[in-house]
This record gives structure tokens, sequence and C-alpha cells, in this order.
């Protein structure tokens, strides 16, 4: 077997050879800092890598060090926070901030002992660590807003949604992940169709589809048979939909799966009524955590 030191030279070169020339990737920069007791990994529990999960740190693979993922909110960024970004990069991890799919940024290589430091340390600039486990997720949106196409204010409506579903619900357990997206028209940019519920922009009004997933299976997400003229109102369906997750939701399955066993119909009868709003404390009660 060739030494990893002799497989990390071929892969930096095969990359400045496609690249040019730059600092050593990721790949390198965590292999160089990552091994402690002569090569070992430290043990660290399965309790407590379950909390880190939970907080948005996740362990870097064969690694002592985590990955923070950082939630941005709906992808958008002040020059203050982007600073922090920087900053924490270089002070607590190996000067690297990646961006992932659905517009949050991570922070690879933190050591284990500052995980704590670099929550605090980001909590100073309005930023948090999290978007992971079986809660409603960050909120994606496209640039409907500024976008030529745009039929609607994307930002403006994730922002709030992010206040009301994604801190509002952030301390409640679901059957599984929940995931939402918002696009500005028919263009499909950002995929509403493949979250769990997706928002358009559409003719008249807003268009809703339920039940999308991405990944080692993929649904392409039903639109409901009406548009919704008012903002609020389709506000309030995405609400009904989480709320009709978690009454009715079986542990361990996708929204799809849950609307695929009560039968579409019978979902969207219920989110165009407003008993699981009236019903909403109780619904809930007994699913919220201690801690957030």
């Amino acid at each position: 077997m060739r030494c990893r030191a002799h497989i990390t030279k071929r892969f930096n070169n095969g990359l400045a050879n496609k690249t040019g020339n730059f600092a050593a990737p990721v790949f390198a920069l965590l292999y160089d800092r990552r091994r402690t007791d002569r090569g070992r990994p430290m043990h660290i529990s399965s309790d407590e890598l379950n909390r880190l999960k939970g907080l948005g740190l996740l362990r870097n693979k064969d690694s002592d060090r985590f990955s923070a993922r950082v939630v941005t909110g709906y992808g958008m960024l002040d020059t203050q926070q982007l600073q922090t970004l920087q900053e924490a990069a270089e002070r607590f991890g190996i000067g690297r901030v990646v961006l992932t799919t659905r517009l949050s940024v991570e922070l690879p290589g933190i050591p284990y002992e500052s995980v704590d430091e670099l929550c605090t340390f980001l909590k100073g600039s309005g930023l948090e660590t999290g978007g992971t486990g079986k809660k409603v997720r960050p909120i994606v949106c496209c640039k409907g807003t500024t976008c030529q196409h745009g039929l609607l204010d994307s930002y403006s409506i994730a922002a709030e949604m992010h206040r009301r579903f994604y801190l509002g619900y952030h301390d409640v357990t679901l059957p599984h992940k929940f995931k939402i997206a918002v696009g500005g028209c028919p263009n499909n940019c950002v995929k509403p169709n493949l979250n769990d519920v997706g928002v358009t922009g559409w003719r008249g009004g807003f268009r809703i589809t339920l039940g999308g997933r991405w990944g080692k299976e993929h649904t392409i997400g039903r639109p409901m048979d009406r548009i919704f003229p008012e903002k609020e109102e389709m506000l309030d369906v995405v609400e009904k939909a989480i709320l009709l997750f978690r009454e009715r939701g079986m542990d361990g399955e996708r929204f799809c799966a849950t609307i695929e066993r009560l039968g579409f119909e019978n979902v969207q009868a219920m989110l165009l009524e407003d008993d699981l709003l009236r019903r909403k404390d109780t619904i809930l009660a007994g699913f919220r955590s201690q801690s957030t």
C-alpha cells in the first residue's frame, strides 16, 4: 500500500496542474492536523458526537476535527458576518470556508476542544451553527427579489420563513428532516418541487408543491390544485404542512411518504382548513426539546 504522504502529494499536484498554484487543499490540511496520540484519533463518545451533530458540528472523516455548519438564514450575509467567518476559519479551523448546496457555510477542521469557543465567537456577529437533525431545516431561496424573471420577493419571504419556521420550530422534533424552498418563478432554479414544501412565484400568486425530496431516493413534489393569491395564506399552508407532518408522520419517514400513506387529496384538504393551526399547541406538546 502506498503511504498517505505519497497519495497526498499526488492529490495536491493533480489539483495544481488543473487549477493553477494555490494553498494546500482541504484534504492535505486536514490530514496534517487531524491526528493525535501517534496517529490514532481520540475517542469521543457516541452521545457526545450526537450532541455535537445536533448543534451543526459534523465530525470530519477519520479525524478529531469537525466541520461547523453555520446557518446563513437564506444565503445572505452582511460584510461583518463575512469577516467573522474569515476570522473564525483562521482562528479555529484551517483557513477554509465551504459553501453548501443549501446556502449554509461550513468551517472545516475545527478541533474538538475548540467547538464551544467557536460557537460563542460566532454568536457575537449574530451567527450560529445548526441545520441538522429531525427538524425544519434552513430555508433556501433563489434571487427572485432582484432577478428580472422574479415574480415574488424571495429574500423577504425566505427571511420571514426563517423566523417563523426555522427559528420558531427550532426546538420541535419532527419524524424526519423538513426542507422548504422558495423560487421566484416557474424557471425553477432553486428546485422548490424537490423539497418537502416548495413555494414558487406564479401568475396570480404562489404555487405550493408538497412532498418533494432529493438524495438516495427522490420524489417530484406535487402542486396543490390552486394558486394562493395572498402571502399570509401561503405561509399558513406551509405551517399547516409542518404541523400535519408532526401529528401524522411516522418516525423515520419523509413528508412524501406521509402524503402517500394518507393520500394527496386528504392531505390537501387538511391544509386548506384551519383545524391544524387551531390545535397547534396540542400537536406540539411533548415534542419541544428543553434546549435548542
